[in-house]
């Protein structure tokens, strides 16, 4: 008896050290604050949650091969999402809970990196980390915004083989807390005029790292990643924050010049 006992906890033991490593490596983390996109080969055709009250998902209009995952709320359990491809393949993910997921992108084209934090193959291995980042010396100083008693700025943006690097800062001089979900970044004509075709791109970061939400007399860093990214002559990336439940709304004007000119940091 006692040696069916001893059986049985050591294949229950190395059950849940299989689960507990196929989490690890395979679970799709969303959280309830930022969304997440998965990215497949060819348009999606079929997508199925086993639990659309916590979680929801949606096909992206403009580039139906994408994904927007978010949590509805926080929760403990896990539960699945379901994916069918034009071409004919499905995947199946075992989707769980992370209020900061350290990457917001999971890249499922093929040779591209299962976590979204290799862009392109041609990344340089010496490439800095977004905790790096946060770390650096501001090296910009004419982008930002003062209001309310705030002050945001765009500390740095660096180009570093196929990924573009932003670092934004914010001071709270106020006395009342400052909180945002995230930043929106947001590619738009820079005339808009009535005889001008307005353009106008919401783009997603691929990680993050820090935060934007500060209490009373505090500051904040957080550094993002994008695919390399270039501008016309005629476009800007816009920066907004919106303050969740106030009207603090603070907004950022990127020049083209900034964008296409980062290179791998100032010296």
């Amino acid at each position: 008896m006692r040696k069916a006992l001893k059986i049985l906890l050591v294949v229950m033991v190395a059950l849940c050290y299989r689960c507990y490593s196929y989490a690890q490596s395979d679970t799709l983390w969303v959280s309830d604050i930022y969304t997440s996109h998965v990215i497949f080969d060819t348009d999606l055709t079929y997508v199925d949650l086993s639990n659309g009250m916590i979680v929801a998902a949606k096909i992206i209009e403009q580039n139906r091969n994408m994904l927007a995952v978010k949590g509805r709320e926080a929760f403990t359990s896990l539960t699945s999402l379901s994916a069918l491809e034009s071409n004919g393949r499905i995947h199946t993910f075992i989707v769980g809970y992370d209020g900061s997921p350290e990457s917001l992108i999971r890249d499922m084209r093929e040779n591209a990196s299962s976590d979204g934090r290799q862009v392109s193959l041609n990344r340089s291995s010496d490439a800095p980390l977004l905790s790096n980042m946060v770390t650096m010396d501001q090296a910009l100083y004419h982008i930002g915004d003062r209001k309310h008693g705030i002050l945001v700025l765009c500390e740095e943006i660096m180009s570093y083989s196929d990924i573009t690097y932003v670092v934004l800062s914010i001071d709270n001089r106020s006395g009342v807390s400052y909180e945002t979900k995230d930043a929106t970044f947001v590619i738009e004509s820079k005339r808009k005029g009535k005889r001008t075709v307005h353009f106008e791109k919401t783009i997603f970061p691929n990680g993050r790292h820090g935060s934007l939400s500060v209490k009373a007399g505090g500051t904040a860093k957080i550094a993002y990643s994008f695919p390399k990214m270039t501008l016309s002559d005629d476009q800007v990336l816009k920066i907004y924050l919106y303050e969740d439940n106030g009207q603090r709304n603070l907004e950022m004007t990127v020049s083209a010049k900034d964008i296409n000119s980062s290179g791998k940091g100032r010296k």
